[in-house]
């Protein structure tokens, strides 16, 4: 890989990464600790009558990156992972009032982002992956920003009736007299002479074709947000080479999301099953359709052999037979027959057919 240093303060930080025949630009941020007392703000910092004013500030860091698409104000961010929900600079949805003003032109059009945040020109688009949750904007065009760290040094009048200023042991290190401080180096609800906090992260950026990018979104976000679990064992346990224990791959766009005995104790010693599909309705042409995967073939090997399953609510508290769903009115279906994003497909063992963003779960009897 090639790296690239970038260093825009003693606490603020970048390292932008090149991997070989890798899809994407990663960037490792560093922020803080955030400092409080900055020359440079004394200097141009005065009050109307021409005063210097206190330098004691709250700083709000973000990364921002642009690029040259024409996005019209349009921008996408995840809903807890799973769908893109379409985001309009200084615009709300239907259900707010039609000429409803957008009084806070910057927090007004943040919104949050668990996985990703993309917008593109209808040909090519700009994803943006993050390996933690955080605020993120469009604030013009091609342009995208995340909020990565904040040390607020006054109530911002959001009910916690203090200001957001966490230090490294924890404490508030506004309005105390240091020449007054106790045995724990502190007094009262403040005092501590402590350092902000430092926090670091990483971001994937994605720049492709529109369907091109949507796939490999999806496939990336798996690997940042869930990556490989170290495990350390005594020096005489040897490892044998590769193993799965699955007896095919899944297919690219299904994944498996749950498989434990946490519950089996109360379900006869079944195990709780859980697979969802990747894409939602219409992101990929191929990838974004429903998907049968037969669970004999993918689960076929020794101590890992399925011979039944019943599916269950998602929180597998009950049989889905059990329950009678509400037939949500979807656009355009009054006259039309269903499509096959619309229509559940019964589970008949071993097939389950999985519709895009569909999430089933099953208890499932393993030999």
């Amino acid at each position: 890989m090639t790296e690239v240093y970038q260093k825009f303060s003693d606490w603020a930080t970048h390292v932008v990464r090149l991997y070989a025949d890798a899809p994407y630009v990663e960037v490792e941020w560093t922020a803080g600790p955030i400092p409080v007392d900055t020359p440079w703000e004394k200097a141009v910092a005065h009050d109307k009558q021409g005063n210097p004013m206190p330098n004691n500030w709250g700083k709000e860091v973000i990364v921002q990156y642009s690029s040259g698409l024409a996005s019209q104000g349009t921008f996408f961010t995840d809903s807890n992972g799973k769908e893109m929900v379409k985001r309009v600079y200084n615009k709300r949805g239907a259900t707010y009032p039609e000429k409803y003003k957008i009084s806070e032109p910057v927090a007004g059009n943040y919104y949050p982002v668990n996985a990703l945040m993309s917008l593109d020109d209808g040909a090519n688009e700009l994803s943006i992956l993050t390996d933690v949750s955080m605020g993120g904007a469009s604030l013009a065009d091609g342009q995208l920003e995340f909020m990565v760290h904040r040390r607020i040094q006054d109530d911002d009048s959001r009910g916690v009736q203090e200001p957001l200023n966490e230090t490294m042991c924890g404490c508030n290190d506004i309005g105390a007299d240091p020449g007054k401080m106790g045995a724990h180096g502190h007094e009262g609800d403040g005092g501590c002479e402590c350092a902000g906090l430092t926090m670091r992260g990483v971001h994937w950026l994605v720049f492709d074709k529109v369907d091109a990018a949507h796939q490999t979104r999806r496939s990336l976000s798996e690997l940042i947000n869930f990556p490989a679990t170290l495990a350390i064992a005594p020096k005489e346990v040897r490892y044998g080479g590769d193993y799965s224990a699955l007896g095919q791959d899944l297919p690219s766009n299904i994944k498996l999301v749950t498989l434990t005995n946490n519950y089996a104790e109360h379900n006869d010693g079944k195990l709780m099953l859980r697979l969802s599909h990747l894409y939602e309705a219409g992101e990929h042409p191929t990838l974004a359709q429903p998907v049968a995967v037969n669970l004999s073939e993918v689960f076929n090997k020794a101590g890992l052999r399925i011979t039944g399953a019943t599916e269950t609510t998602l929180t597998g508290n009950q049989p889905i037979s059990a329950i009678k769903p509400f037939k949500w009115q979807t656009f355009g279906s009054v006259d039309d027959a269903p499509t096959p994003f619309e229509e559940r497909i019964a589970f008949d063992f071993p097939v389950v057919t999985i519709r895009p963003m569909e999430v089933r779960t099953f208890m499932a009897s393993f030999e």
